[in-house]
């Protein structure tokens, strides 16, 4: 159960940090219509955004800890338990509303991350294969860019594309940092060796344009819809990582959180009339 404590308390910080980042979002800059130097400075002065970016980072290190002793099918998708907290806090501080739909796709996302939760188990073997792991990064970085490059033919609203986006970045930045936590001397216990890791950089880089697009998602739609559809992708991704990389077992009550989760944030997209 250790790796499910620290799991929810890692997708309570960063969805914190995202609350914050959507409330900041309205009065900045426009990224992608501003110049790159006001929309830097318009986030670095906004100390909603850069309490939201320490809550986000401190997150982001339990998460690491928890991929260190745990499968990454697992760990990732119950960080989408985090979804109710973003939900509710939209709901009541930003005035956003759901429709019926949208309230089962909640629902059915929190049911998911029960169901995750009660086979967590601590896994401190994870054996991969380089070759493997580098023919899915490069077919996931393939894809993003095609939908990024493609957006304007891609007939779906503004937000659900760059949330689709967001998942692809963040799913690759789940995926090296399990790699990373997988390559250490004494597994379950990471430490400054993963400073000097060489995969470290493109985990960095896979986090920082999820976190562009993620702000650039914030300031062209509703949290509530954006934060479980990336995290779908996010959780699809880590999923097949899972069993073709780092072969992952996925048991009855995993998969069926998985499918659960994956169903309520597919809720999530269809609006009310």
């Amino acid at each position: 159960m250790k790796v499910v404590l620290i799991t929810l308390a890692a997708t309570l910080l960063i969805q914190i940090g995202y609350f914050l980042w959507k409330l900041s979002a309205s009065g900045q800059a426009k990224i992608g219509g501003a110049p790159f130097k006001e929309v830097v400075i318009s986030l670095v002065t906004d100390w909603r955004w850069v309490l939201g970016f320490f809550a986000t980072s401190f997150g982001w290190l339990l998460f690491v800890q928890a991929t260190a002793i745990g499968d990454i099918s697992l760990v990732q998708p119950l960080m989408s338990a985090g979804d109710l907290l973003l939900v509710l806090m939209a709901i009541i501080f930003l005035k956003e509303r759901l429709g019926s739909f949208e309230w089962g796709g909640v629902l059915l996302t929190v049911l998911g991350a029960v169901f995750l939760a009660i086979e967590g188990q601590d896994s401190l073997t994870s054996n991969y294969v380089a070759k493997d792991l580098l023919i899915l990064l490069s077919s996931l970085v393939l894809v993003g860019a095609l939908m990024f490059a493609n957006r304007k033919r891609i007939v779906v609203s503004p937000e659900v594309l760059l949330a689709l986006v967001v998942g692809l970045c963040f799913g690759t930045g789940a995926i090296l940092t399990k790699a990373m936590t997988s390559d250490l001397l004494v597994p379950g216990e990471p430490s400054l060796r993963l400073l000097i890791d060489p995969l470290l950089p493109a985990v960095i880089l896979a986090n920082v344009l999820g976190l562009v697009f993620l702000q650039a998602a914030f300031q062209r739609g509703r949290a509530a819809v954006i934060v479980p559809l990336q995290l779908a992708m996010c959780n699809v991704v880590t999923v097949v990582a899972g069993i073709s990389i780092f072969s992952e077992n996925i048991t009855f009550y995993r998969g069926f959180g998985i499918i659960l989760i994956v169903i309520g944030t597919g809720l999530l997209q269809i609006k009310k009339s």
